[in-house]
């Protein structure tokens, strides 16, 4: 049995962050990773000239993301593309301007929101921010401003602030959730930006700097089996052999945990959240342009549809081919329904009917199109019921030397931001750990 200082079994962004920054304290890092390369599901595809994230992706926070954080510690400087153009909402044929953005309005520009919904919303997002988050987290927006959602139109605009943590519906959405994102927004002054070259650039800096500080990662080599005694796993069974780690940091999905590790090492009230976690879910497509169709730089929402869809290569030409164009969409979906195909044919539909009312011309200039049915885009949708205190924490309870990283544990954040986030706090209680061994 191969003896290891800290095993990571994942390589997504979490992994790479805990154990990137592991290496750089110095201790001595193996991650098993059983796809071909690194990412996990922020990975990017080059295709004919284009970067692909993972379906559409931002950063959020910018200089002040956990991303920003990451590689400012490994010696590394970001150039952010910050996404504060005016962004549109979809209604029938039209493009409606949403309030904010930084990008003028011409007086004569057709509005579809004004200033009675505008004012009622402001006004209950003002008072809402100024509450303790602990005291919200386990109640929705719509306890708070319920009375505010009675006007179809001030709805429409909750639901638009909702689809910022991929949760439009104000009847789930965790209020304490909204209230730490709108206020770490204000501090950066920006909601997300996109990482100039993509996240490869994140990925890839991560990857190295687990190598260059004498780390491991093994690509194609999955974790089978936690062998746990006495609240401590004592080794992994992987591909290529077994392994006895001093710690283990899992940042493979929570909800695959109990096929690796048997649920009897665990609290039973701890199982059973666990098992109910409910991600984020949804299909994504993507679309290489022979010509530019748009010259928008901001985000394109639905609202009632939950799609949302933007030009990447507008903000970061280098994404697409000279003058050509990326476009990525998504349209989220109950996760029980992504793998049934009639009720994806149906979203996809709808997706496509969408894009092709506001844009008659956009298929015909479609060289190429990727689809991706995703049964988890995010590990936990941010309702009330899987709120930051809700969520699994860093450190198995009743396994000691068993840590956990990834977008649905218990963090601040939304969607990457969470996963990173995790990455740091993980890497810093996992070393703590192993100075107390």
């Amino acid at each position: 049995m191969e003896k290891k200082q800290v095993v990571v079994i994942g390589a997504g962004f979490a992994g790479l962050a805990a154990a990137a920054l592991l290496a750089k304290k110095g201790v001595a890092v193996l991650v098993l990773e059983e796809s071909s390369g690194p990412g996990g599901r922020a990975r990017v595809v080059l295709k004919d000239g284009y970067t692909l994230e993972y379906g559409a992706h931002s950063f959020r926070y910018a200089e002040k993301s956990s991303a920003a954080q990451i590689l400012d510690a490994l010696g590394a400087k970001a150039d952010w593309l910050k996404e504060g153009h005016r962004s549109w909402m979809i209604k029938g044929r039209e493009l409606f301007p949403l309030p904010g953005g930084s990008e003028k309005l011409a007086e004569d520009q057709k509005k579809f929101f004004h200033r009675p919904e505008i004012e009622k919303v402001k006004n209950s997002v003002a008072k809402l921010i100024l509450e303790p988050p602990e005291k919200w987290h386990r109640k929705s927006l719509a306890d708070f401003c319920g009375e505010v959602l009675k006007d179809e139109k001030a709805l429409l605009l909750v639901r638009l602030m909702g689809l910022q943590l991929m949760e439009p519906d104000p009847a789930r959405l965790s209020a304490g959730e909204l209230i730490m994102h709108l206020r770490r927004a204000y501090d950066a002054g920006v909601n997300s930006a996109q990482l100039k070259g993509s996240s490869k650039v994140l990925i890839d800096k991560m990857a190295s700097a687990i190598l260059e500080n004498r780390g491991e990662i093994k690509y194609r080599t999955a974790g089978l089996a936690l062998n746990i005694e006495k609240g401590r796993v004592v080794s992994v069974d992987t591909t290529e052999g077994e392994l006895a780690p001093e710690a283990l940091v899992y940042a493979g999905g929570m909800h695959q945990l109990f096929r690796i590790a048997g649920a009897e090492h665990f609290p039973d009230r701890w199982v059973r959240k666990l098992k109910r976690l409910e991600p984020v879910s949804g299909v994504a497509i993507d679309f290489g342009l022979r010509e530019k169709i748009s010259e928008l730089k901001g985000w394109l929402v639905e609202p009632e549809l939950g799609m949302m869809g933007k030009f990447p290569s507008n903000l970061d030409p280098g994404l697409a081919p000279e003058g050509k164009q990326l476009s990525s969409w998504l349209i989220m979906m109950p996760w029980e329904k992504v793998l049934d195909p009639e009720a994806t044919r149906l979203s996809i539909h709808k997706l496509r009917s969408t894009i092709k009312r506001v844009f008659p011309d956009f298929f015909a200039l479609a060289e190429w199109e990727r689809l991706l049915a995703l049964p988890v885009i995010d590990g936990a949708a941010l309702s009330a019921r899987q709120s930051l205190p809700e969520r699994p924490a860093l450190q198995a309870p009743s396994v000691g030397n068993l840590f956990f990283a990834g977008d649905s544990v218990s963090v601040p954040g939304a969607s990457g931001e969470i996963a990173l986030r995790s990455g740091i706090e993980v890497s810093e209680k996992c070393a703590e750990f192993l100075s107390g061994e």
